[in-house]
């Protein structure tokens, strides 16, 4: 009878340090994302659409993104600043692993929305769908897209962001669409670098993102064409205190 009262209680305490410990984790993933992965085979990728470089690397500020003007806005302390958001064009919104959209929770007349098109080949969506297309939320008392907001996977066992390189149609803030994908989150390395572990923490939270925009009243993507010249980050930024 006390063997078994042992066996139950080292099961007990295993399963409550195990879930303490994954809960910590996910909580503290900044904390952690300067662990290498093993080095593995890697799928090369290479486009010649539009690419853009993403600072989301504060903690406190977020990075808002025009897609259509490629300009960006750094807006400290979002959650008390939501009325200012209204005189800033924007479509998406970085901060570390998180989006946000300019829509619903965040901004109810941005009229932003995301549909996850899966790891599709970003260059055979031709056509721009209806939808439907998701816009933020407030889960828990922090603002999400659900469409959006798993972009990349956690490696619990060595603690890296891995992008899912999912397709994402997104409606923008000037009705406009356009179709993308979150190539890396260390911008300044290659994802196969990083797989030897030379991206550390202090390099996280700089994403890449690909990206073609078309403006309102059009219902297909062009096909694409070399870009090479628009590879350079956004050129204005725009504090908001």
């Amino acid at each position: 009878m006390n063997s078994n009262l042992t066996i139950v209680a080292i099961l007990l305490g295993a399963s409550l340090f195990f879930n303490v410990a994954m809960n910590y984790m996910g909580d503290n993933i900044a904390d952690f994302e300067n662990r290498p992965l093993p080095p593995k085979k890697l799928k090369k990728i290479s486009t010649n659409n539009p690419l853009i470089k993403v600072d989301a690397k504060s903690r406190d500020a977020w990075t808002l993104v025009d897609f259509s003007s490629r300009k960006t806005h750094k807006v400290e302390d979002l959650e008390n600043n939501l009325d200012k958001l209204a005189d800033l064009d924007w479509d998406l919104g970085f901060q570390r692993t998180k989006v946000i959209t300019n829509s619903g929770e965040t901004h109810k007349a941005g009229g932003v929305g995301v549909m996850d098109l899966g790891p599709v080949k970003i260059d055979e969506i031709k056509k721009i769908t209806p939808g439907p297309f998701v816009e933020d939320t407030r889960q828990w008392g922090s603002l999400r897209n659900e469409a959006i907001s798993s972009w990349y996977n956690y490696r619990t066992r060595t603690h890296n962001i891995e992008s899912k390189k999912s397709v994402y149609l997104v409606r923008t803030a000037e009705k406009g669409h356009m179709k993308m994908r979150i190539l890396n989150y260390y911008c300044n390395h290659n994802e196969s670098e990083c797989a030897t572990g030379m991206c550390t923490r202090e390099e996280a939270a700089c994403l890449t993102v690909e990206y073609v925009y078309v403006p309102p009243e059009e219902t297909e993507f062009p096909d694409p064409v070399n870009v090479s010249k628009n590879l350079a980050d956004p050129a204005v930024q725009v504090s908001i205190n």
